[in-house]
């Protein structure tokens, strides 16, 4: 997918807290919605974005964001969201939406990036193959491990940063992603300003 058709739809979004590992019900959620969603290749689902609190819930702020990335032709047709109540923690309302277009940037970072290794040593040789073969060079920086539930598995991962990036690889990885689990939330990859959040 060219990274010219790709964008990011963001809805507002109200609600006091949801679970810090939602990818796999978020999706759940949105596809009985949207009915294109599971079969649609190169979508994705942003992880939500709030602060951290006990009992692994995060709390969702005035600034909260429901955001999927998607081929440009679906982004309309995921307007249909706004206004839903989702079932999500203790509940959470999708409010308007807004296109926001992907630009380049030198440095990439990924809270979550999966490729079937459990262990840092084959994650990196993974990455670096992934790179590989889309031609792509840049200085990879490995952060925390990752785990997230879904029905009846664990995916392991790392959160993963991107530094030194061309703008056409910049645009092309943020249209692709890296490795598995897009609308779970894994490796969507959003512009950073520096290489300080890898271990966050």
């Amino acid at each position: 997918m060219n990274s010219m058709d790709m964008v990011d739809v963001a809805f507002s979004l109200r609600g006091a807290s949801i679970p810090a590992d939602h990818g796999w019900q978020l999706f759940r959620l949105l596809a009985e919605r949207l009915d294109w969603l599971a079969a649609e290749t190169d979508a994705g689902v942003h992880p939500i974005r709030g602060a951290r609190a006990l009992a692994g819930e995060i709390h969702l702020g005035e600034r909260a964001r429901l955001m999927l990335r998607l081929p440009r032709e679906r982004a309309e047709q995921s307007f249909a969201l706004s206004g839903a109540r989702l079932a999500l923690g203790k509940g959470v309302e999708v409010g308007g939406a807004r296109l926001r277009q992907l630009f380049a940037h030198a440095t990439l970072y990924s809270q979550f990036v999966a490729t079937g290794s459990p262990d840092e040593a084959g994650f990196q040789r993974d990455v670096s193959a992934e790179l590989a073969r889309a031609g792509i060079g840049c200085e990879v920086i490995c952060g925390r491990i990752r785990r997230a539930q879904t029905e009846g598995a664990e995916i392991v991962g790392f959160s993963l940063m991107l530094h030194e990036l061309s703008p056409e690889h910049s645009l092309g990885m943020q249209a692709a992603g890296l490795g598995a689990g897009r609308k779970l939330g894994c490796g969507i990859f959003i512009p950073h300003k520096s290489a300080g959040a890898v271990g966050s």
